[in-house]
């Protein structure tokens, strides 16, 4: 049994560094460092969602263009050419004839019209068009910024894991330290060889940790990279502490109605709404048209050219309530946008409660884990004290290794979950999510060359901040 304990130490103890603690950061280390900010910009550059609403805009600017036309008069350029059998002409008198339908006949005619009146429905459908127009503009700030909070998610995910296998290698370079030890006091007959072999089981426990850890930051990395659209990712730099929006929660809730994208999309959706309504009405008020035309033929009969202007009026008497039931269905679209606008009212006070909650319970709880780490370190720095003279047991000095290692990971994930609930809290508020990146405004315009940002690279100065 004895030699089998040794054996097995020494296998450990003969592990490359590398092989124990992991080959992953060697390649990125001269690569230069990923900040948050060149990540979100990244993503909002690339992102397949923000091209959708970057399309939308698109699509709303051609809606209103195309309403606008409706607007405006239409000149139509008309020919025809026939050839006929037989020639037709009637004879007045000998050697003299009226040409009625000629063998080759051609005519061609200027065709313009517009329309006076339409029931103003072409007027408000051009309203609704620009509403919409300002609908998605506003989608595409409220896009922008889920896609900053999911960055910032998938961001603090993996500079978590980073920092966990950093704690992980620390705690299997102590445990196989302390392997070393007890396997010399063991030869010296201060231990026995449960005391090894429980050091060892700590050095394996470790090691497996680091390869968990070691998968889990990969993993993260992968996911970042991928919704950055990058092919990979150099080191993470951590951001400095992200600021939290202050005030009380009736306060951060009276913000969160009055800048919150979503709300300004409903405030346009129910100005659209209530412009359809009068559209839809414009079908029981009179049509008034204009046509001018010129007109010129090779014929004779009636005129080989003439001119009119004609106005044509049409007073809608029965429909068979087409009219009446569109109508009662634009005022139920009103409706349906006035409860939407109450549920979006509840959800963002309950978002911004929650957040508001969240944040200060992360901070509560980053401050209690600095206090565990803090009195785990002494706890063990005694502890390895009382067992180097022999007056604590191996069993003493594991528990508080693995207090410490616990504690150590506490802070970790304690810290980053606080700075993720402060960006969540900006979200929910109507803040740009991630300082330091500026969301696209609604002011913004489909066509310039700031909706479409270059792809950064990330090689922005790292603001490193350790917990």
């Amino acid at each position: 049994m004895h030699r089998i304990i040794v054996s097995g130490a020494l296998a450990l103890l003969c592990l490359p560094p590398a092989s124990a603690a992991g080959d992953l950061a060697s390649p990125a280390a001269a690569r230069p460092s990923v900040t948050l900010q060149a990540l979100v910009r990244s993503t909002l550059a690339s992102h397949e969602s923000m091209e959708r609403a970057r399309s939308a805009i698109r699509r709303a600017d051609a809606d209103v263009r195309l309403t606008a036309s409706a607007l405006l008069p239409r000149l139509d350029l008309n020919g025809t050419y026939t050839r006929y059998q037989n020639q037709v002409a009637f004879e007045f008198s000998p050697g003299q004839s009226f040409v009625l339908q000629p063998l080759a006949d051609w005519n061609y005619s200027a065709d313009l019209k517009q329309t006076l009146f339409y029931g103003l429905r072409d007027w408000r459908a051009r309203d609704v068009a620009r509403v919409e127009r300002e609908t998605a503009l506003i989608e595409r700030t409220t896009t922008a910024a889920d896609l900053a909070l999911r960055v910032s998610q998938s961001f603090f995910d993996a500079v978590a894991a980073e920092q966990r296998l950093a704690v992980r290698r620390t705690a299997l370079k102590q445990a196989l330290s302390q392997l070393r030890v007890a396997k010399r006091r063991f030869q010296v007959g201060e231990l026995t060889s449960a005391d090894v072999a429980r050091w060892t089981a700590r050095a394996s426990a470790e090691e497996q940790e680091v390869v968990t850890s070691q998968g889990a930051l990969e993993l993260a990395q992968r996911r970042l990279a991928r919704l950055a659209g990058l092919d990979e990712l150099g080191p993470l730099a951590p951001p400095t502490t992200v600021p939290a929006p202050e005030g009380t929660t009736a306060e951060l809730e009276r913000r969160a109605l009055m800048e919150r994208p979503e709300m300004l999309v409903l405030e346009k959706r129910f100005r659209a709404a209530r412009l359809m309504i009068k559209v839809e009405k414009g079908a029981w008020l009179p049509e008034l048209d204009a046509h001018a035309q010129y007109y010129a033929q090779r014929a004779d009969f009636p005129s080989r050219d003439w001119m009119s202007v004609s106005l044509t009026l049409r007073v809608p008497i029965y429909d068979g309530g087409v009219a009446a039931a569109r109508v009662a269905r634009a005022k139920e679209d009103l409706i349906d946008v006035e409860v939407m606008r109450r549920e979006m009212d509840k959800a963002i006070r309950d978002q911004v409660e929650s957040a508001t909650i969240s944040h200060r319970t992360a901070a509560a709880v980053l401050e209690a884990a600095e206090k565990r780490r803090t009195a785990a370190r002494e706890a063990y720095r005694q502890v390895e004290r009382a067992y180097a003279v022999g007056e604590a047991t191996v069993t003493d000095l594991l528990t508080a290794t693995t207090e410490l290692t616990d504690a150590k990971t506490a802070v970790v994930i304690a810290h980053w979950q606080r700075e993720l609930q402060a960006i969540a809290l900006r979200h929910a508020v109507g803040q740009a999510p991630v300082p330091g990146v500026a969301l696209p405004t609604p002011g913004g315009d489909a066509g310039n060359a700031e909706d479409r940002p270059e792809r950064p690279t990330p090689d922005e100065p790292a603001m490193r901040s350790e917990p």
